[in-house]
């Protein structure tokens, strides 16, 4: 069953809570102090985080997307990919819920972006929540975020972009690296320039 079609291509949503009201997402923006970017919004209200799925990718296979990361930053020694778990929820488990979520990692990461999903490994997909980078989604990576501790300031040191907007992330999302595939030459065969 499809759930919902981006310019052609087929997507089903796996393990989504219940769709939200307008009061719902309202309440949550209060609680995290911003409001969604749209298109996030939109599928919030839709479905509840869960995972967009292309119907193009075997069940039996994890979805994927490339990385771009600023030259010279130590994070890039993570690899050109990441795996894409899914989407937070709202009002739901702890583990995967959005705000539960948010409240850890609001200190960790920049305070321009909003964490939303994550990769297996705990680090997270985020998203512009300001104005010049409104909708932008990147790739925040846990093994080489900021020392607060220490007094270091989240940055972008360890943070990677993805995608314009949440239609062009969902849109960017292949197939898993084959056995023994180097990242770098699944990106160079599945993104050709």
């Amino acid at each position: 069953m499809t759930n919902f079609v981006l310019e052609n291509r087929s997507f089903n949503v796996y393990r989504a809570a219940h769709s939200l009201s307008e009061n719902e997402i309202t309440a949550f923006e209060g609680q995290i102090g911003t409001q969604l970017p749209f298109q996030l919004r939109s599928f919030y209200l839709h479905w509840n985080g869960g995972l967009p799925y292309p119907t193009d990718i075997p069940d039996d296979k994890s979805a994927w997307v490339r990385l771009y990361w600023a030259k010279g930053v130590k994070s890039a020694q993570g690899g050109p990919a990441a795996c894409f778990q899914g989407l937070f929820r709202i009002n739901e488990e702890p583990a995967i819920d959005f705000l539960r979520t948010w409240n850890d990692f609001k200190h960790r990461i920049p305070q321009d972006v909003l964490c939303f999903a994550r990769d297996p490994g705990g680090s997270q997909f985020v998203i512009g929540i300001k104005e010049y980078n409104l909708g932008k989604i990147f790739f925040w990576d846990r093994d080489y975020e900021a020392d607060i501790d220490a007094g270091e300031t989240p940055n972008y040191d360890n943070i990677a972009f993805v995608a314009n907007s949440f239609t062009e992330f969902l849109l960017a999302l292949r197939e898993e690296p084959d056995k023994g595939e180097s990242l770098e030459d699944w990106v160079k065969r599945v993104y050709p320039e």
